[in-house]
């Protein structure tokens, strides 16, 4: 039996307004060597039925869907890896959108790096229709580098061997990691797998506003939960490495900051400013953006 070189793994909660759309993304491929598994996570609007009626519209799609209780966004992910067949897997998110060459690209990639076990291309962000940003990924590759200077890798636009990910123990279901379970993972999978980073646009990250100060809040949280977890298997306790480790404290209450700041939210944008300079009081890029929520300024 000949098994597919990608498995399309969907994880999807209360995706019925964008599922079709996510889809036919993958539906319009260019390459066809690829099933698609979604796992519809406890959905509580008509997702399930949205997708067993795409499916039945294109029935010569190889597909698998999975229906279970909710777990959160890595336990879906682990039940659509689990079933997978594919030598590779491709994360994609319900809400998400690739390009028609990603698959071929990524497969002529593959085929010329055969050593290389994760690949993340460049992707647009997407926000009202409009694309806002070109999100160049990388250049991370140690777990040295992901863990003291930051996730650089994003899930939809990330290819993963299966065997790696097996190996790895998959996404960690901590709640306390969700959101961040992929940033999770990739440190993980930083230890055992060589990392590519191709620099071409090939899909969009759609981004929603539905909670956003709830969401910031929750993704610094637990961002700062998965830095700390790490920090904790490290026996390095030099000055130097303490100074790196607050440091890295630092830049992710400071990130929070400054989605607040995008947001609008200057009061909570300089709470996160100040409790970051607490930790790293000689960060310049702190103390500009401190500024600018005091003359009311986005950056």
């Amino acid at each position: 039996m000949k098994y597919p070189l990608f498995s399309v793994v969907i994880p999807a909660y209360n995706a019925s307004y964008f599922i079709r759309n996510t889809l036919d993304s993958v539906r319009f491929q260019t390459f066809d060597d690829y099933e698609i598994i979604i796992v519809n996570d406890g959905s509580r609007d008509d997702t399930l039925e949205v997708a067993k009626a795409y499916f039945k519209d294109f029935p010569n799609l190889s597909y698998k869907l999975i229906n279970q209780e909710n777990k959160g966004i890595g336990g879906a992910r682990n039940s659509g890896i689990k079933v997978a067949e594919g030598k590779f897997i491709a994360f994609l998110d319900a809400d998400d959108k690739w390009y028609k060459e990603k698959l071929l690209t990524l497969a002529n990639y593959i085929e010329t790096n055969p050593d290389v076990d994760l690949i993340c291309h460049d992707e647009y962000w997407v926000e009202d229709c409009s694309v806002i940003k070109k999100a160049t990924y990388g250049p991370y590759k140690s777990y040295k580098e992901l863990l003291l200077k930051g996730n650089c890798i994003s899930t939809s636009a990330t290819v993963v061997s299966k065997n790696k990910l097996l190996e790895a123990g998959l996404f960690s279901e901590n709640l306390d990691f969700n959101g961040v379970e992929d940033y999770e993972l990739w440190l993980r999978l930083s230890k055992i797998c060589k990392i590519g980073y191709l620099h071409k646009p090939l899909g969009e990250y759609h981004i929603h506003h539905a909670g956003i100060t709830n969401n910031i809040e929750k993704h610094t949280r637990n961002t700062q939960n998965v830095v700390e977890f790490h920090f904790k298997q490290q026996p390095q306790d030099s000055i130097y490495y303490q100074y790196r480790k607050n440091k890295r404290r630092a830049d992710i209450i400071r990130g929070g900051g400054r989605l607040f700041l995008n947001a609008g939210n200057l009061d909570s944008a300089k709470s996160y400013f100040s409790r970051s300079l607490l930790l790293n009081p000689f960060s310049i890029k702190t103390w500009i953006l401190l500024g600018a929520c005091i003359i009311k300024i986005r950056i």
